[in-house]
């Protein structure tokens, strides 16, 4: 489904990612894993169209996605969450959602300004896709409240839901548990399960080490923005190179 080859980014001097290579498959729960700056966030950027690669290729369904903006890469099916919270603070949550679907209106300007029949239906959909998905989440009784208002794991909740509601193909979650309790925890594992079964292939970067061991099918560790491994995870917990290198000898 997603094909990373020989991806490579370089500011000035510095080499952050260095002729990465893997493969996602249909319907996978993928982690991408490695110390602080080991190259995981600037490979989302890229794959997600917010950073151009200076060599390589990005390949989602067998089509060349390769430095696209992000708003053509999102058309494409592919969706992100970001490290930091990034949300719109003075809007609801429903209104959050709203903004995500973007991607998926179709009438234009006339039609938006004279709020034709056609515009109509468009935000009675779209406000019925954005009920369903925070549903989905966990927290359609927080539809109409301030995001600024929810809580912390709330939040994060919410950044999923406005990812999902362009009916991505391709979901990236950038360390979705960071800041979590341990049920919070439990509880995104258990969504992101589910967000398979909708048909949704997954790219997750975690710094729980449990949590993504636990989670996902298969695992490609970064170290200085190359490739160390890519296997299962009981097999990257014994790999001597990634005990060595991130985890650390635990």
């Amino acid at each position: 489904m997603l094909n990373i080859k020989d991806l490579t980014i370089k500011f000035g001097g510095l080499v952050a990612v260095n002729e990465l290579s893997f493969e996602i498959n249909q319907g996978e729960i993928f982690g991408l894993i490695g110390p602080n700056g080991a190259g995981k966030t600037t490979c989302f950027n890229m794959i997600s169209g917010s950073l151009k690669p200076t060599s390589g290729k990005i390949e989602l369904d067998n089509e060349n996605i390769t430095g696209l903006p992000m708003y053509k890469i999102n058309e494409k099916g592919i969706a992100r969450t970001y490290q930091n919270i990034n949300l719109f603070g003075n809007m609801t949550a429903m209104e959050n959602c709203l903004v995500g679907q973007h991607s998926e209106m179709n009438s234009g300007l006339f039609s938006s300004v004279l709020r034709t029949s056609k515009q109509r239906q468009e935000e009675k959909e779209a406000k019925e896709k954005a009920l369903e998905v925070l549903d989905f989440v966990g927290i359609s009784d927080r539809v109409n409240d301030i995001s600024v208002s929810l809580s912390y794991g709330e939040q994060r909740l919410l950044e999923i839901a406005r990812a999902l509601v362009s009916n991505p193909k391709l979901i990236l979650l950038d360390e979705p548990a960071a800041g979590m309790n341990l049920t919070e925890k439990n509880n995104l594992m258990n969504l992101i399960l589910k967000i398979r079964e909708r048909g949704v292939t997954v790219l997750v970067v975690e710094h729980d080490m449990k949590f993504i061991m636990n989670l996902v099918d298969r695992i490609c560790v970064l170290n200085y923005g190359s490739e160390l491994a890519t296997g299962l995870p009981e097999d990257i917990q014994t790999n001597p190179d990634v005990i060595e290198a991130y985890l650390g000898g635990s």
